[in-house]
């Protein structure tokens, strides 16, 4: 009964809602979407293209990843975010579109005269490099549209957009390699080009509209805003592209491919975390405005406990979830998953003590922590894959983050003595007790991998308490969206 009327009460709970606490709903929903078909075609494309293929394609992605940020400078990010409050949306879009435009055709300008030095780099065709950096000119167009839109809280266009966009990309990237011979190859060309063409009446839109190309005084700000924070952009890419890469490299495009898929399958808790912490970030600035510091700290541990335990029970069913999505020539992937998927957990964690950075403008300490982790990533790869193969990588990966997550502790401390003095924010026994706790169960659950009967009966009893305990697990979630309706 209770069940059915939570149900049947949910239409009037979400009329009642304010438009902004609406948007940030459909805005988890399009993303869970977005990505979420990216992920259920997993299992299509482990079949279509063999293992070698699968890890060209894994590491053009990554290449592309590290590349867009020098192209774009990632300007439709938090400069824009930040602009749209100081400046006049068209011109201000038209003009940083322009910026944008300039970086693209730059880097396309250089890797014409240097092709040779790009391909020794990135073993990368001619063709695919050109298309790449053709399509960045193009793709902040529909970037800038997104966030204008999210800033005026205008869900149902992205929404529309997102979908649309998806399942064409998705529906003519299948037909391409399906119909190909040289798979992997139009596998790359579709998913490139075809963002890219969505993206154009987007791009010239903007233009029109805003009427301008350059602006000094824009151009400025961005610039000074934004390239400080470029290396911390591409230091975090690195950290998390930069395996695949390296094993293609070092021990062969076949284990590329099974180290991609074990990420891919890692999607839907990376997706999760994204769009919880997206929720959760403007909530944890009000806070800090208010300075209402134990709200935050209670809400984040149990937070903490709820990604950590769901962290816990994919680890256990990691087996059935790879044999689901790929067939047996990835199945070795599950040994990569445990580390992979608590580097997901620190990658959740280490955004407790950034939001704090990022609210008091310490950028620069981000910085410096982003860019010692991905070097000493690069150098852990360097040693440990040739001695290891590539499930070294997961492992370096994973210690990594913990460093990583570790400085920005150190970071957040500073900032805080400097801002708030001794007041604190987070119970760092608590978080370390909870950390330790979620690390030794995903080692432990691994014995589990081949129990299947104790697997469900553990399920089962976890499904139990997550009904009993459903009023605490929702507790969080409905204290920060209704904080927030009462705020808009």
């Amino acid at each position: 009964m209770k069940v059915s009327g939570a149900v049947l009460s949910f239409p009037k709970t979400y009329n009642k809602m304010s438009k902004p606490v609406k948007a940030s709903v459909w805005f988890m929903v399009g993303s869970f979407l977005q990505k979420g078909i990216s992920f259920l075609t997993i299992p299509i494309f482990t079949r279509l293209l063999s293992t070698e293929e699968y890890g060209i394609v894994s590491v053009y992605t990554a290449w592309s990843s590290i590349l867009v940020i020098f192209a774009t400078l990632n300007l439709s990010g938090g400069v824009y975010n930040r602009g749209l409050l100081k400046y006049e949306e068209n011109k201000f879009t038209a003009s940083l579109q322009g910026l944008s435009t300039v970086f693209a055709i730059s880097l396309l300008l250089i890797y014409l005269l240097f092709h040779n030095s790009f391909y020794e780099f990135t073993k990368l065709s001619h063709t695919l490099m050109l298309t790449m950096l053709i399509c960045f000119i193009f793709l902040p167009g529909i970037n800038f549209w997104y966030v204008g839109q999210r800033f005026k809280f205008e869900y149902k266009n992205v929404i529309t957009v997102t979908i649309f966009s998806t399942i064409l990309t998705t529906v003519v990237t299948i037909a391409a390699v399906y119909f190909s011979e040289n798979r992997g190859f139009m596998n790359i060309l579709a998913m490139t080009i075809m963002p890219a063409l969505i993206a154009v009446p987007f791009y010239l839109k903007n233009f029109l509209k805003g009427k301008k190309f350059f602006d000094k005084e824009i151009w400025k700000y961005a610039l000074v805003f934004n390239l400080p924070l470029v290396p911390h952009y591409l230091s975090n890419l690195v950290l998390s592209q930069s395996d695949r890469i390296m094993i293609n490299n070092l021990a062969g495009s076949n284990y590329a491919a099974i180290y991609s898929v074990a990420y891919s399958v890692a999607m839907i808790m990376i997706i999760l975390c994204d769009s919880i912490n997206a929720s959760l970030t403007p909530w944890r600035y009000q806070k800090l405005e208010q300075k209402e510091y134990k709200e935050i700290g209670d809400a984040s541990q149990k937070t903490l406990i709820l990604i950590g335990s769901i962290i816990v029970l994919f680890n256990i069913f990691a087996p059935e979830i790879i044999r689901l999505f790929t067939p047996p020539s990835y199945h070795e992937a599950i040994w990569v998953i445990p580390p992979i998927i608590l580097s997901v957990y620190f990658i959740f964690l280490y955004s407790f003590f950034s939001n704090v950075e990022f609210y008091f403008m310490k950028t620069k300490f981000m910085m410096l922590a982003s860019v010692a982790a991905a070097a000493l990533n690069i150098l852990l790869n360097y040693i440990f894959i040739p001695i290891y193969g590539y499930l070294a990588a997961g492992y370096t990966t994973l210690f990594c983050y913990v460093i990583f997550t570790i400085a920005h502790f150190g970071f957040m401390k500073k900032v805080c003595k400097e801002n708030i003095g001794n007041s604190q924010i987070y119970d760092m026994k608590k978080i370390l007790l909870i950390t330790l706790t979620i690390c030794f169960l995903t080692a432990a659950s691994t014995l589990l991998y081949n129990l299947i009967m104790v697997k469900f009966i553990l399920l089962a009893i976890i499904l139990i308490l997550i009904v009993v305990m459903r009023n605490k697990i929702t507790n969080v979630i409905r204290k920060v969206v209704g904080k927030r309706e009462k705020e808009y």
